[in-house]
C-alpha cells in the first residue's frame, strides 16, 4: 500500500467515526486501545530484545518491562486530572511517531560513547511507559466515569467492567491479527496501522481538530520517510553497537519467531542475525557447511539425508551429490527468504532435482514422518533461547535416532570445542550421548567450530575424518574426540534436556552482565 493510500485510509476512519452514539464512541475507543496495545507489545518487544540480543534472559527482561508499563498506567490512572492526563496523551502519541527510530538511535549513541549498562536498562523502562502507560490508563479511566450511568441504568460498575474488559481484550486479538498479517513484511506497514489506530484514539479523547490534524500530517511525513529512517537507525545500530563500521542493511523483516536481519560489513562480509545475535557469516558458511554436512555425506554417500534449519539452503549444493534423496525442513519463512536473496540464490539450487523442502518444525516433522533417514544434519542456532535448547536436547535427540536407520548418522555443531566442564558442548554432547551409544566430536579452526556426530554404530572412524579434514585444514588445528574416550570428558556434566534448560539462563545471564556490566 503506497504512502497516499494509508493516509486517504485514515481520512475516511476520522470521518466516519465521529458519526457514532457516545456509547458506541467509547466502546470503539477501548477496542482501539486493545488494538494499539497489541501492537505495541509486539514491536517493543521485537525491537529492544533485538537491540540488547535475544538471549532468554533478555527476552524475560523486556516481556517484563512491557508489563511495568502497563502496570503504572494502571495504576497512575486515576490519579490524573482529565487536564493532565489529555496532556500527557498529546505528548506521548507524538512521541509514539519516533517509534522504532528514537529508541535505536539512542542505543547506537549509548554504544559510541560506551555508557554503563544501566543506562540501557533505563532505555528500556522509560520507552515500555511510553509505548503502554497511555494506553494502560483508558479502561480505568473509562470504568470510572462511565459509574454513575451505570447506576443509573442499572448496571454495576462490575459488569461495566467485564464489557469494557472484553472490548480491549477484543482490539487486542485483532491487534495480532494486524500483527500476524505483517510477518515477513515491511515494517512500514505494520507501524501504519499503529499509528492509524492511535489517531482515531487522539480524536475520540481529545475531539480536537487541531490537535489530530497536526498528528495525521505529522504521521504522514513520518510514513513516507519511515523505509529510509528504519534502514538508517538499523545500520547504525550495528555499525556502533556491534562495531562493524559502515554496515548495510540488505534484508531486515520480523517473522513469526524472530527479527532476520542481514547486514553487509564493508569488506563485503554479509552476517545473517537473528534477534540481533549472529547466527552466520558467509565468510566462514563454508567451512560450517563442510562439517557438519559435507563430511558426513561423503564418508556415508547416504541414500536418504535430512537436514533441519540450515535456513540459508547452503548445505544443499554441497550434499546432494553424495545423496540418493535429500530433505530440508526450516521453521522460519523469514530466514528461508532472507537465504534465497542473499546465501543460496535459485541459480545455486537450479538442476537439483533429488531436493525438497518442507517449511516446518523439525520436531513436528519428526514426530510425524514415517520415513527413514540414514544421516541427518541438525543445524540450528546455539542454544541460547529455550526453544533452541529444546533441539540441542536429549529428548530431541531420541526423536532423531528413532527416524535413523541401524547405521544412521546425526550430525549437530557444538559451537565450540569439547572441553572438561559444564559448558554448551559438553551439555549437548552429553545430550548425544543419552540418546546415541557412539559419539564423535571434533573441532575445527578453520571453523572455528566443535561438531559432533552420533550413531548407534558410527559407519565411520577416526581416522576416516582426520583424513578428510587434512586437506581442508590446510595445516590448521583439528582434533578429534573418538567414541572409546568421549565419556571421559563428560563426567562433569549433566546432558541438556526439557527438565534441565538452566544452561539457557546461566549462559544468557554471563553473556548479559559481561556485554553490558564488566
Amino acid at each position: 500500500m503506497a504512502s497516499h493510500d494509508r493516509i486517504e485510509l485514515a481520512g475516511r476512519l476520522l470521518r466516519i467515526v465521529p458519526k457514532q452514539s457516545p456509547r458506541m464512541l467509547t466502546r470503539i475507543t477501548l477496542y482501539l486501545v486493545g488494538l494499539a496495545l497489541s501492537i505495541a507489545q509486539f514491536v517493543m518487544i521485537r525491537d529492544f530484545v533485538s537491540i540488547l540480543y535475544g538471549e532468554e534472559i533478555v527476552i524475560v527482561l523486556v516481556t517484563a518491562s512491557f508489563f511495568v508499563g502497563l502496570s503504572a498506567g494502571y495504576l497512575l490512572s486515576l490519579r490524573l486530572s482529565d487536564q493532565v492526563f489529555r496532556a500527557l496523551l498529546v505528548i506521548s502519541v507524538f512521541l509514539h511517531l519516533s517509534f522504532p527510530f528514537s529508541y535505536r538511535y539512542l542505543a547506537s549513541w549509548f554504544a559510541a560513547i560506551e555508557v554503563s549498562g544501566y543506562l540501557y536498562l533505563w532505555l528500556l523502562f522509560i520507552y515500555a511507559l511510553l509505548f503502554n502507560a497511555a494506553f494502560a490508563t483508558f479502561l480505568p479511566r473509562l470504568v470510572s466515569d462511565a459509574a454513575g450511568a451505570s447506576a443509573a441504568g442499572g448496571v454495576t460498575e462490575e459488569q461495566r467492567l467485564k464489557v469494557f474488559y472484553g472490548l480491549e481484550l477484543a482490539g487486542f486479538m485483532s491487534g495480532f491479527l494486524i500483527v500476524a498479517a505483517s510477518w515477513s513484511r515491511p515494517l512500514v506497514d505494520l507501524m501504519t496501522a499503529y499509528w492509524v489506530a492511535i489517531g482515531v484514539i487522539v480524536w475520540l479523547t481529545l475531539r480536537r481538530w487541531s490537535v489530530t490534524a497536526v498528528y495525521i500530517v505529522a504521521a504522514a511525513v513520518v510514513v513516507y520517510w519511515f523505509p529510509t529512517l528504519d534502514y538508517h537507525s538499523t545500520a547504525l545500530l550495528y555499525e556502533k553497537k556491534h562495531g562493524l563500521g559502515e554496515a548495510e542493511v540488505l534484508f531486515s523483516v520480523n517473522s513469526p519467531y524472530q527479527r532476520v536481519e542481514v547486514i553487509e560489513t564493508p569488506d563485503g562480509d554479509r552476517r545473517l542475525y537473528l534477534d540481533g545475535l549472529l547466527n552466520l557469516n558467509s565468510s566462514d558458511l563454508s567451512s560450517l557447511n563442510f562439517y557438519i554436512a559435507e563430511v558426513p555425506a561423503r564418508l556415508m554417500n547416504p541414500e536418504r539425508t535430512l537436514i533441519i534449519g540450515n535456513g540459508t539452503l547452503s548445505s544443499v549444493p554441497k550434499v546432494h551429490q553424495y545423496t540418493r534423496e535429500l530433505t530440508s525442513v526450516e521453521l522460519d519463512g523469514g530466514v528461508l527468504k532472507a537465504g534465497q536473496q542473499f546465501y543460496t540464490t535459485a541459480e545455486d539450487l537450479k538442476g537439483i532435482e533429488n531436493w525438497s523442502l518442507h517449511t516446518d518444525d523439525g520436531k513436528h516433522f519428526l514426530l510425524t514422518s514415517k520415513e527413514q533417514f540414514d544421516l541427518v544434519v541438525v543445524d540450528v542456532p546455539s542454544p541460547l533461547t529455550i526453544q533452541e535448547a529444546y533441539l540441542h536436547s536429549k529428548e530431541f535427540y531420541g526423536l532423531v535416532a528413532r527416524r535413523l536407520g541401524p547405521n544412521g548418522v546425526v550430525a549437530v555443531q557444538l559451537s565450540g570445542p569439547l572441553q572438561r566442564n559444564d559448558r554448551t558442548p559438553a551439555r549437548v554432547t552429553k545430550a548425544l550421548r543419552a540418546a546415541f551409544p557412539e559419539v564423535m566430536a571434533i573441532y575445527s579452526e578453520r571453523a572455528d567450530r566443535g561438531f559432533a556426530y552420533a550413531s548407534k554404530s558410527l559407519p565411520f572412524s577416526v581416522a576416516d575424518v582426520q583424513g578428510i579434514a587434512k586437506g581442508y585444514e590446510k595445516g590448521g588445528d583439528f582434533e578429534v574426540v573418538g567414541p572409546e574416550t568421549i565419556d571421559s570428558y563428560l563426567d562433569e556434566t549433566v546432558a541438556l534436556s526439557v527438565n534441565s534448560m538452566d544452561l539457557v539462563l546461566r549462559r544468557g545471564w554471563e553473556r548479559f552482565t559481561e556485554r553490558y556490566f564488566r
